[in-house]
């Protein structure tokens, strides 16, 4: 019986390890805009959860004032694409201090991964964070080059920075 129990116990924390190292339990947080909105925003750091993105997420299940923030411990330049996806996504080139330093609006969705070679494809472009948002939303339509969101979480964006620095799982 002992054996038994001790194996349950295993399987359920390795359960819980998988969860989170798939982003079902990702980090949650706000970014205050400069107009006073606030999107709901999930953090995706590891490149597991990056790869995965928005992909299969049906439109009903990802809100107007909800984002991905694609969160990178340093610069690059950075490449997104669209496969099986639900719904057009504007995206938000940010630096280090998440201001706006371009925005790519109205990059199309594509259902399936069928034909990698229609799936759309944003240009490469030179950011730290990216935060991805329905086209369709008006908080995304307001936002524009040179606005600064400002970090809402339980830790501050440099404390977050430097405990994921301390993390094996992220880019």
């Amino acid at each position: 019986m002992r054996k038994l129990l001790a194996l349950f116990l295993l399987c359920a924390l390795a359960a819980c390890q998988s969860e989170s190292r798939s982003g079902k339990s990702a980090q949650r947080i706000e970014l205050l805009t400069p107009s006073g909105d606030v999107i709901q925003t999930t953090l995706v750091v590891s490149a597991s959860d990056q790869e995965k993105g928005l992909s299969g997420k049906r439109d009903d299940e990802f809100g107007a004032d909800e984002g991905m923030l694609f969160f990178y411990l340093n610069e690059d330049e950075r490449h997104f694409w669209m496969p099986d996806t639900y719904f057009d996504l504007d995206l938000f080139y940010m630096d280090k201090d998440l201001r706006i330093t371009e925005i790519i609006r109205r990059l199309q969705h594509y259902v399936g991964r069928a034909n990698p070679d229609l799936i759309p494809r944003a240009r490469g472009v030179w950011a730290r964070h990216v935060l991805e948002m329905k086209s369709t939303s008006a908080v995304a339509q307001r936002l524009k080059t040179g606005d600064v969101l400002k970090w809402q979480g339980t830790d501050s964006l440099k404390e977050t920075e430097e405990r994921l620095r301390r993390s094996p799982t992220v880019n």
